[in-house]
């Protein structure tokens, strides 16, 4: 077992996050692959283990109650079988088990830090593998990487070769380490943050509050998810011919609308939103696992007069300036910038994460008329597929909530997931809160050279 050594600045936001918000506010990530028939139960355990062996973030656990510290440690992977009941097919049986093991608790402490089951029907003639893999060391480039590491090595396994079994071209202690080590950059980025977040308003009243305590019972306060899917290209055409129009990309677009929404629900003018920030730029991070991504500011101040252009590129500029000054984490920046902290470490405070994907080619034209888009007089899209889901308890360590907004662009359809953490009717708020957006970019068209406040009094109610 290797020596202690220190967490990642992402790997220490995922903890400050997580103590601010609750246990379970992150959920699992779940790579789950049919195997072949014929594949043995060797042949899988030998993929496992291989794979734990070249990944060391796989081994890693938090040193006791130590809040910043990790050692890695050397244990091979236990593969456990689970087999489907009479009648029960192992695909029914995998969907259980993902829906059990997305939300599962996972002891930190534990060297080990993934966990591997064998899903098979009642015969062995359909089999699954199901790993589950704590949100603290695994992004969503290290499942990719995983998954297609695992792939390979269960068509290999255990005659042929495989993936290769040298060591990475970084440790993963390595990486984790190269965290802001040289003052000289974390006190420039400290600078840049201390400027930039110094009119920072906190967002409070977004979210309702019952009145009752924010630590009460259990299933007092939820965390919930509302899902919508829009088929059809036009979404993904109306944000591109608006970022075209308009010279902005599609996230600064929608951060734009969200603090416009956000503002015409009360909230104020200059605030901050909250996005994910990658830091794998060196070589060997795009074949480790881990988790090299935290949340970063981006601040978004609502001028009523400002022209729309004006405004998308006023959010754009702040956030490409931003990327330059992104080794910090938000644990980080909360302590060393006081209205960062004073936005969100104390009570009645709603914490807004904005997520945009955005597919790589722009839509060809304008959005074609359907139902999965606004009409000429700016009303909402109707979705094809709602589906609202409540994933658990919510159990915040001050009277705060979390609203998390995660538009998907594609040519072939749209997804919009709205997540909220507070009261049991926060997520059909945070779900109000997407629908505003929504109308709002239907509504940028018809006001394509107006103002701000123009936008926002003739698309959304009063």
């Amino acid at each position: 077992m290797l020596p202690p050594f220190p967490l990642s600045p992402e790997q220490r936001s995922m903890l400050f996050l997580e103590g601010l918000f609750g246990p379970g506010i992150f959920r699992n990530t779940l790579i789950s692959l049919p195997l072949r028939p014929g594949t043995t139960r060797a042949g899988v355990q030998y993929a496992i283990t291989r794979l734990q062996r070249r990944q060391e973030a796989l081994r890693s656990a938090l040193v006791g109650r130590a809040p910043y510290l990790q050692r890695i440690g050397t244990a091979d992977p236990r593969l456990r079988t689970v087999v489907a009941r009479p009648g029960e097919s192992a695909g029914d049986l995998l969907t259980a088990r993902k829906a059990s093991c997305l939300g599962s608790a996972q002891v930190r402490e534990t060297p080990g830090r993934a966990e591997y089951e064998l899903i098979e029907d009642s015969a062995g003639l359909e089999r699954f593998l199901l790993v589950t893999l704590d949100h603290l060391v695994c992004d969503g480039h290290a499942e990719r990487v995983l998954t297609a590491e695992l792939t390979a090595l269960l068509e290999g396994a255990p005659g042929q070769r495989g993936i290769d079994s040298s060591q990475l071209p970084v440790s993963y202690r390595e990486l984790c380490e190269q965290r802001v080590e040289a003052s000289a950059r974390a006190e420039r980025e400290t600078r840049y943050w201390s400027r930039t977040l110094d009119r920072l308003e906190p967002i409070s009243g977004l979210i309702p509050r019952t009145g009752g305590p924010a630590t009460g019972p259990a299933g007092e306060l939820l965390l919930g998810q509302v899902q919508k899917l829009y088929r059809g290209p036009a979404l993904h055409a109306l944000v591109g011919a608006v970022c075209r129009a308009h010279g902005a990309t599609a996230f600064s677009v929608l951060a734009a609308l969200t603090a416009a929404a956000i503002w015409h629900r009360g909230g104020p003018r200059t605030l901050a939103l909250f996005t994910p920030v990658s830091t794998r730029q060196r070589p060997g991070f795009d074949v480790a696992a881990g988790c090299f991504v935290h949340d970063r500011p981006v601040v978004c101040h609502i001028d009523p007069d400002q022209s729309l252009s004006d405004c998308f590129k006023s959010v754009m500029g702040q956030n490409l300036a931003a990327l330059r000054f992104s080794a910090l984490s938000v644990a980080d920046l909360a302590c060393a910038v006081p209205p960062l902290g004073a936005a969100l470490l104390h009570d009645g405070i709603d914490y807004v994460q904005l997520h945009v994907g955005m597919a790589a080619e722009a839509a060809a034209g304008p959005a074609a008329t359907s139902r999965s888009t606004a009409d000429a007089t700016g009303r909402m899209p109707v979705p094809d597929e709602r589906e609202p889901r409540t994933l658990g308890p919510f159990r915040p360590a001050l009277d705060l909530s979390v609203t998390t907004l995660r538009f998907e662009f594609t040519p072939g359809a749209t997804t919009v997931r709205s997540f909220c953490g507070g009261p049991a009717d926060g997520p059909a708020v945070a779900e109000g809160l997407a629908d505003d957006v929504l109308a709002l970019l239907a509504g940028v068209e018809r006001n394509a050279e107006g103002t701000v406040a123009a936008l926002v009094e003739s698309t959304l109610p009063r």
